[in-house]
């Protein structure tokens, strides 16, 4: 039986290609639908894949199809950060983590030469070392973001929030990344870059948990280091003074003491006292737009709070809502809420300024041609 068309890649390229995924062998087979010798066989250049065996490689490797067909495999790079976890959750970055975590170094590398070739000015941001007062840091990047806790909690809902401290960190010159990793991955990452730092979220989670992880990454940014985040908070102390320090920067920013205080007189907690269930972690969590988990660790932080409040915090406590169907938006929307703001922002102005022509912004993208210029109209809109 004839096999079909057979594809000439690059046995060298195949190899680093699926090294590159964190995908074992047994699962790249599975993919194309072989037999683990035959893909060893690919891989060893013995035998060629089918075209139909070719692109179903590419598609699970998340590469374009003519990277297979390299000369040579381009020059290896590390992933850009420090894979941070609890000491109980040593892993490696597993397969969906690469993918996002390329997508994001290739996007800020794309978006910082832009940043230089249109002048843009640098983040509005202070930096930090571990060694800081994280109440004093956070205090500092309030007056930035020009929000006060009023504004916080006149938010009406942990969607509105997010959006608002997201438009927040643009404003300010971040670019944020909204990318669905996986419950099995990280919460977030960041990317330190002067003109393009990033901070990606894992939509995995619902919106009072991202809102965390937000600031978690961005306090990593704030102290110049890199991170792939795996959040969990009851490995108490932590042993990683960074990842520590961007907890408390985190939780100091979005509830402050003064405040959470105020919120215990109007429970009618008395210092010393310990709180023994969720009302008043619920109503810190419902005021400041932040997770339960979040809220009860502030308040073991803090002292009114031991560790047995937090075992009764329900498991599915950061699970998203059931949706109930799909969202009706197109590929442009989607694409849009995925890199922000301020990165299609600047594909436009670099588009105005014949910095980038239309066809590689559209391609950056992943759009239709046609929906360029609404994007564009979005952009100059909210931008």
């Amino acid at each position: 039986m004839s096999r079909g068309i057979e594809v000439p890649i690059t046995p060298s390229v195949l190899r680093w290609a699926i090294e590159e995924s964190g995908y074992d062998a047994e699962e790249m087979a599975h993919a194309a639908g072989v037999a683990l010798a035959a893909l060893n066989e690919w891989v060893s250049g013995d035998r060629k894949p089918s075209l139909t065996q070719a692109r179903k490689l590419a598609s699970k490797l998340h590469r374009p199809f003519a990277a297979l067909l390299l000369p040579a495999p381009p020059e290896a790079r590390p992933l850009p950060v420090e894979f941070r976890h609890p000491m109980a959750d040593q892993r490696d970055l597993n397969p969906s983590e690469r993918r996002y975590l390329r997508r994001a170094a290739r996007f800020q590398e794309i978006l910082s030469w832009l940043a230089i070739e249109l002048e843009i000015e640098k983040p509005r941001m202070p930096s930090a070392t571990v060694n800081d007062d994280p109440v004093e840091v956070a205090t500092a990047v309030r007056q930035v973001f020009g929000i006060s806790t009023k504004d916080q909690k006149a938010w009406s809902t942990p969607a509105i929030a997010f959006d608002g401290w997201r438009t927040a960190l643009e404003t300010s010159g971040y670019l944020v990344f909204l990318f669905s990793i996986g419950k099995d991955s990280c919460r977030g990452f960041s990317l330190w870059d002067e003109l393009a730092p990033v901070v990606a979220v894992n939509t995995s989670w619902n919106e009072s948990a991202r809102i965390f992880t937000l600031f978690h990454e961005l306090a990593h940014l704030i102290t110049g280091t890199n991170s792939a985040c795996v959040e969990s908070f009851r490995t108490a102390p932590r042993t990683d003074p960074v990842e520590r320090w961007c907890e408390r920067f985190a939780a100091d920013f979005l509830m402050p003491v003064s405040e959470v205080e105020s919120v215990l007189r109007q429970c009618g907690w008395q210092p010393g006292g310990r709180l023994t269930d969720l009302s008043t972690a619920g109503k810190i969590a419902s005021r400041y737009k932040v997770s339960l988990r979040a809220a009860v660790i502030r308040l073991i932080e803090l002292g009114p709070a031991t560790w047995a409040l937090y075992d009764q915090i329900p498991p599915i406590s950061d699970n998203k809502a059931s949706s109930g169907g799909g969202s009706g938006r197109d590929r442009a929307q989607i694409r849009e809420d995925q890199v922000g703001v301020r990165a299609t922002s600047l594909l436009f102005a670099a588009v105005e300024n014949d910095v980038l022509s239309r066809s590689q912004a559209v391609e950056f993208l992943d759009i239709p041609d046609s929906a360029f210029d609404e994007l564009s109209r979005n952009g100059r809109r909210t931008g």
